[in-house]
């Protein structure tokens, strides 16, 4: 659907293929250049774990070299304005083009830095449709030289991993362009925030189906979501027959469908144990905007895998909703991820995209170290946070009551100043949970990685609504939550705890500003 634009003076022409001179010129000068490290690159899981060796020379890796945005201050500016309905650039939304040519690192810094990779023997991904993220391949003796940094192997809490040892460094001729290089290590593993109801309990089709999600959510009235689209973000597959199963068992008449792999992704073919999520994450997408088209956006499960997902989606600028369940503790993320993410999404919400991510399934505990940590990427102030309720409804399927769910994830955010999660929740017990046709049989799913779809699928249906992208909505939510509107738009839920936060009047880091009551919200909004 048509999006409101404010069309730039300005433009970017397709960057050129690296000539040979500019390699040979690039390793030249690099051979006389000072070398500056890149901050923030030394996973700290280091500290805490016990070196076991090194890399084999011939293993391959896999990097993604993050580039510095121009003017991040009014990038910051616009972000936060476009999604602010009182500011005259509200819903001004840019185009891909647009973003590049204001905000996007330059051509030449694109042809340098990719040159100075080349010119080392990487493999490298020329031109990547988003510009500010440069994908490179070699061996783990090539990468240690370019960066002039060892990859040592490690052992922690049972498990090995590689990582630099320290800072990797670049020429200075480059270096200021470079904002961070993500995948010299591979201790992250992203997971899925689902809970499987225990098998002993689980029955055939039990759990909340598309009409009790509806009828819970005040869902109905709100159309199909016909012209609309959702990104899944997924590091796994799933089997189009299982889809096709829920589909056809509730009427819902969706579309098929379509993977979008990323850096090569191919889980469709044998799912792994993440199946279970991806499935769940398009089914209740689709129970809830079932006449809107969904992308299935596969990565490989790294850092860069994630930051690669984030950039894939801002350059494809191809959907509405973009709906994540998978994360990691925020403290165990690498700054240097979380803010080539963070720029990624930003382009994204310039854009015009909607992100939603789960909060997490371990209260306040994200870490499980008996600390208080909020979940990545919903503690990113460009996502809103979805946290988790349990919900009661009538014997007509009705909303009743809610409470907070024990494990919904919530807090402060240490990497983003002032920034609390969550923003806004759903239902996530497993014990009140969503009926899913997953791997040949039906389960019951909860967790907050079944908030966020329900959520995505919601805005799907009011951009359809309203007639356009609503971007970022946490700025409304929390103007929502201040006004007369409030009680019609959302239920407020007051009672329940996650651990170290209880829920309680108005906003709280258990439940955000509460669930959905979609048809008031689509009012509070019009």
């Amino acid at each position: 659907m048509k999006r409101s634009l404010r069309v730039l003076a300005t433009s970017i022409a397709p960057l050129p293929v690296i000539a040979g001179a500019m390699l040979a010129a690039t390793t030249a000068s690099a051979a006389t250049t000072p070398l500056v490290a890149v901050p923030n690159t030394v996973n700290p899981a280091i500290a805490a774990s016990v070196g076991v060796g090194e890399l084999p020379a011939t293993d391959k890796v896999s990097v993604a070299v993050s580039l510095k945005l121009r003017d991040q201050a009014g990038l910051d500016k616009f972000v936060s304005e476009v999604g602010d309905p009182h500011s005259p650039e509200y819903k001004h939304f840019l185009t891909p083009a647009q973003f590049t040519a204001k905000f996007g690192p330059s051509r030449q810094e694109v042809d340098s830095v990719s040159a100075f990779l080349a010119s080392h023997g990487l493999s490298v991904t020329p031109h990547q449709a988003n510009s500010q993220v440069i994908d490179a391949t070699g061996t783990a003796d090539q990468v240690g030289r370019v960066f002039n940094t060892r990859l040592g192997l490690y052992r922690q809490h049972g498990r090995e991993f590689y990582a630099n040892e320290t800072a990797p460094t670049l020429p200075a001729s480059i270096a200021g362009s470079v904002a961070a290089v993500t995948g010299l290590d591979n201790h992250a593993v992203l997971h899925a925030d689902a809970v499987k109801q225990p098998a002993a309990t689980a029955k055939a089709a039990s759990g909340l189906t598309p009409s009790k999600i509806k009828s819970g959510y005040a869902v109905s009235g709100l159309g199909t979501g016909s012209g609309e689209s959702v990104a899944l973000w997924e590091f796994d597959g799933y089997q189009a027959s299982n889809i096709a199963t829920y589909d056809s068992t509730y009427g819902l008449g969706s579309s098929t469908p379509t993977t979008v792999s990323v850096d090569g992704a191919d889980y469709d073919s044998s799912p792994g144990d993440g199946q279970g999520e991806v499935e769940l994450d398009i089914e209740i997408v689709q129970a809830v905007a079932p006449a809107a088209s969904t992308s299935v956006y596969e990565a490989p499960n790294s850092d860069q895998g994630q930051i690669d997902m984030a950039a894939q989606i801002a350059a494809d600028d191809s959907v509405n909703v973009t709906s994540i369940s998978w994360g990691e503790c925020e403290t165990a993320s690498s700054s240097a991820t979380i803010s080539s993410t963070h720029d990624a999404l930003a382009q994204g919400v310039a854009e015009g995209i909607s992100f939603y991510a789960a909060s997490g399934d371990s209260g306040s505990d994200d870490c499980g170290d008996g600390t208080t940590a909020v979940d990545y990427p919903a503690s990113d102030p460009d996502v809103t946070g979805v946290g988790g309720t349990t919900l009661t409804e009538t014997s007509a399927g009705a909303w009743s009551k809610e409470t907070a769910w024990s494990d919904g994830g919530g807090g402060v955010s240490t990497s983003f100043s002032g920034r609390t999660v969550p923003d806004v929740s759903a239902d996530a017990n497993p014990s009140t949970g969503y009926a899913i046709y997953s791997a040949g049989s039906w389960v019951e799913y909860g967790g907050t990685s079944c908030a966020a779809p329900v959520w995505s699928g919601i805005t799907a249906l009011l951009d359809n609504e309203l007639g356009g992208n609503q971007g970022n909505l946490d700025a409304t939510f929390s103007s929502i939550g201040k006004s007369s509107s409030y009680s019609s738009a959302f239920h407020d839920i007051k009672s329940g705890s996650n651990g170290s936060y209880s829920a309680g009047t108005g906003y709280d880091k258990v439940t955000g500003w509460g669930t959905p009551i979609a048809s008031g919200l689509y009012s509070a909004l019009g």
